[in-house]
C-alpha cells in the first residue's frame, strides 16, 4: 500500500526541497502513517490544506501528551527531568489551562505594543548591516537573520541581549536535542543552566522590579491566576525559543526566495508598498516551520478512511498544506503580489502562534532594510550547496552566504 511506503523526509535533498515528497504525499497518501524520524515514533502526517485546517482546530486531538499517551507511547520527546520542567508551557497544553497562561501573556503582544517596537527593530536592522557593510560579504543567518529576533525578543523580557549566543544553544539544544533523543545528557545539561540562569533571574525581578516582560510574568495575576514557577520557566524558554526561531527562518527563507525570483526581487525593489503581500508569500511559500507540534488523538477517530486510534499521534505538514492546489492558484509559483493567501504557516485555531504580529513586523523590517541597503545582493554559493537544518518541525538554513 502507498501509505506504507517510507519517504526519506530527513535526506539532504528532502531537506533542501521538501515540496516534491509533499506533493506525492497530497496526491497518494494524504493522511500517512509513518515512522518520525526525528521523534523516533510513529505519527500520522496530514498534507492537504482542508485537512490540516480541521485537525487544528479539532478539540478532539490534545495538546498535553502527559494525559493523552498511552503508557509506553511518548518517543524521546524531552525525556529528561529539567527538561520536561520548561514544556508545561501553553504550546503543548489543552483548555482551560491553555486559555489561562494564553491570557497571561497576551496583553504583551498586542498589535498597539508591537508596533510601538518598530523603530526600536528598524535601529537594530541598521546597526547589523552598519557591521557588515564595509565587508561586502556576510553569512546572512548568523550576522542578521539570527541577532535581529534574539535581540528584540531578549528586550522584550528584559534579560541581556549580550546573553543571546546562549539563548541560541539553548533553544537548538532541547528543541532539536529533544526531538531527536540523540544527546538527552546534553539536553538535560542545557535544560539545567537555562532553568539556573532564569531563577536567579526571577528573584532580581521579584526584588527589584523592572518595566519588561519577564517581571510582568512573575507578577502576572488575571481572575485570580497566576504563573506558578514551573510553568514561569515553561512561558520564558517558549517565548524565547518561538521568539525568534520562526523569524529567523522567515527572513533568511524569504531572503533566499527573492534572490531565487530575480523578476520578483525586481519587483519588490520597484515597489516596497508590496512587502506586505510578500512577507505573505514567503511565508506560504517556503515557510519557517516544516509542520505543527504534535497532537494526540483523545479518542479513535477516522479521516479520509483511515482509522486513527486514541492516543496515537499526529501532525499537519504545514509546509505541504501550504502548497495544496486545491486551495492556492499554482502553488508552486512564488508570486509576492499573490491575493488570497490564506496559508497557515502560523498554524490555525488556539493555537495560533501569538507572536505572528511581531514575527511580520521583524519580517518586513529586515526585509525592507536589507534590499534598500543592499542593493547588489546575491548568493555567494550554489542553492544546491546550502546546508539546511535536519528538522521536520523547523524548516531553515544553517548558513546562507551573500555578498554585496
Amino acid at each position: 500500500m502507498v501509505d506504507r511506503l517510507v519517504y526519506d523526509l530527513l535526506s539532504p535533498a528532502a531537506l533542501r526541497n521538501p515540496h516534491p515528497i509533499y506533493a506525492q504525499l497530497r496526491e497518494e497518501a494524504p493522511v500517512y502513517y509513518t515512522y518520525d524520524p526525528e521523534m523516533k515514533v510513529p505519527v500520522w502526517l496530514l498534507t492537504r490544506y482542508d485537512d490540516s485546517i480541521e485537525f487544528l482546530k479539532d478539540p478532539r486531538f490534545s495538546k498535553d501528551m502527559s494525559k493523552q499517551m498511552p503508557p509506553g507511547n511518548d518517543g524521546n520527546y524531552m525525556l529528561n527531568d529539567a527538561a520536561a520542567a520548561i514544556n508545561k508551557h501553553m504550546l503543548m497544553a489543552d483548555p482551560p489551562d491553555h486559555t489561562r497562561l494564553r491570557a497571561l501573556v497576551s496583553k504583551a503582544f498586542t498589535p498597539r505594543v508591537i508596533e510601538n517596537l518598530r523603530p526600536r527593530i528598524q535601529e537594530i536592522a541598521d546597526n547589523l548591516l552598519n557591521a557588515v557593510e564595509a565587508k561586502g560579504q556576510m553569512d546572512l543567518i548568523a550576522e542578521y537573520a539570527l541577532p535581529l529576533p534574539i535581540t528584540v525578543i531578549a528586550e522584550l523580557l528584559g534579560i541581556p541581549a549580550a546573553d543571546r549566543d546562549r539563548f541560541r544553544h539553548w533553544s537548538q539544544t532541547i528543541v532539536l536535542g529533544g526531538l531527536r533523543g540523540d544527546n538527552l545528557d546534553a539536553v538535560g545539561a542545557a535544560a539545567l543552566e537555562f532553568i539556573m540562569y532564569f531563577h536567579e533571574m526571577f528573584d532580581r525581578r521579584r526584588a527589584e522590579p523592572q518595566d519588561d516582560l519577564l517581571t510582568g510574568l512573575v507578577m502576572a495575576e488575571e481572575a485570580g491566576d497566576k504563573l506558578d514557577q514551573q510553568e514561569l520557566l515553561s512561558m520564558v524558554f517558549l517565548l524565547l525559543v518561538a521568539g525568534h526561531e520562526t523569524t529567523v527562518n522567515l527572513i533568511g527563507n524569504g531572503t533566499l526566495a527573492l534572490l531565487e525570483h530575480p523578476d520578483q526581487l525586481a519587483k519588490l525593489k520597484a515597489d516596497p508598498s508590496l512587502m506586505k503581500t510578500a512577507i505573505e508569500e514567503m511565508l506560504r511559500y517556503n515557510g519557517p516551520v516544516g509542520m505543527s507540534t504534535p497532537r494526540w488523538a483523545r479518542e479513535t477517530l477516522t479521516i479520509r478512511g483511515q482509522t486513527i486510534h486514541r492516543g496515537e499521534q499526529v501532525a499537519a505538514v504545514l509546509l505541504a498544506a501550504n502548497r495544496d492546489p486545491q486551495e492556492f492558484d499554482n502553488p508552486d509559483i512564488f508570486d509576492i503580489t499573490r491575493a488570497p493567501n490564506r496559508h497557515i504557516a502560523f498554524g490555525h485555531g488556539i493555537h495560533y502562534c501569538l507572536g505572528a504580529p511581531l514575527a511580520r513586523l521583524e519580517g518586513s523590517i529586515a526585509l525592507d532594510t536589507l534590499l534598500r541597503r543592499l542593493p547588489n545582493l546575491r548568493l555567494a554559493v550554489l542553492p544546491e550547496q546550502i546546508e539546511w537544518t535536519e528538522s521536520l518541525l523547523l524548516h531553515g538554513m544553517k548558513a546562507l552566504p551573500v555578498v554585496f
